[in-house]
C-alpha cells in the first residue's frame, strides 16, 4: 500500500517539502490539511494522526 506521504524514489524530502503541508484545527475536533502551494488542495477530516504514525 502507498500513502500520499511516500517516498516512491527513496530520496530525502527537503525542508521545503516538509514544510508545503499544514494542518488547522477548526474547532470541535475538525481538521483541514492542505497544501501552502495549492489552496484549492485540502482535505477536511475528524481524525489526524502525526505521518510518523501512518505508516
Amino acid at each position: 500500500m502507498t500513502h500520499a506521504t511516500d517516498n516512491p524514489d527513496g530520496r530525502q524530502e527537503t525542508d521545503d517539502e516538509r514544510r508545503r503541508y499544514a494542518e488547522l484545527n477548526i474547532g470541535d475536533e475538525e481538521f483541514v490539511i492542505y497544501d501552502r502551494e495549492n489552496h484549492q488542495a485540502w482535505i477536511q477530516s475528524t481524525v489526524a494522526v502525526p505521518v510518523e504514525e501512518s505508516s
